[in-house]
């Protein structure tokens, strides 16, 4: 077993779970291995995603009467928290104003457009999210797993145990449904962004359609061969 003193050496930055931390870590890519908060019985350790910064987990270590790890679990930090809440609060504001500013006809196509957009990303970052926590949290067990073997010194010659990859199946049902709704969606978007607004002149909006309709399928397909890669 691993005790509490043991996974304390692998904090570098002894520091607060504030919102100001978090901010900072997510601005400015903390790399370090690790960033925590060192408490009487328990962990909190944490250090930034490499592609959605602000979106990384914190590992909650709690540990038993006798300083030994039992338990790990994950939990949102306070800046992620803050941004989904402010999402909200934006998708909501831009609803209120398009009802009240523009005709009833407009305001609900708006509506719908933001909403598909908004699910688009959503999804782009909840899978990107997903990857990145699945590789934060075997990096971890990895390190604790090293300081296991460190303590005991009988496991040093056994053979390296490597750590459990549940296979992540990309073709059930559920995804096959959404890609075929979505995938097309995306290319009608992509379409529409070059015929309509590029050569109207609507630069901005040109492009922020463009990024927005190869964005899912871009991250979908790089994190689908990720992963298979993974387990190959």
């Amino acid at each position: 077993m691993v005790e509490k003193k043991d996974i304390e050496k692998l904090i570098i930055q002894n520091k607060k779970s504030t919102l100001k931390n978090h901010w900072n870590d997510a601005f400015f890519y903390n790399t370090t291995k690790y960033s925590g908060e060192i408490k009487s019985t328990e962990l909190l350790i944490w250090r930034s995603a490499h592609f959605l910064r602000g979106a990384y987990p914190i590992f909650h270590l709690t540990f038993d009467q006798n300083g030994e790890l039992n338990g790990i679990k994950t939990e949102k930090n306070p800046y992620h928290k803050l941004l989904n809440k402010i999402s909200i609060g934006f998708f909501i504001v831009v609803v209120l104003v398009l009802l009240f500013t523009s005709e009833f006809k407009t305001a609900i196509i708006g509506i719908i457009g933001i909403s598909v957009i908004g699910t688009l990303l959503h999804l782009v970052m909840s899978k990107a999210k997903k990857y990145e926590t699945k590789n934060l949290t075997d990096e971890l067990k990895e390190a604790i797993g090293n300081i296991e073997r460190a303590n005991n010194p009988e496991l040093v010659n056994k053979p390296k145990a490597e750590l459990k990859k549940e296979k992540v199946k990309e073709w059930t049902f559920t995804k096959i449904l959404t890609r075929l709704l979505l995938y097309p969606f995306c290319l009608l978007l992509l379409w529409f962004s070059i015929t309509g607004f590029l050569r109207e002149g609507k630069t901005l909006y040109g492009i922020f359609g463009i990024v927005v309709a190869l964005a899912y399928p871009i991250a979908d397909i790089l994190l689908a061969f990720g992963k298979n890669k993974n387990y190959s």
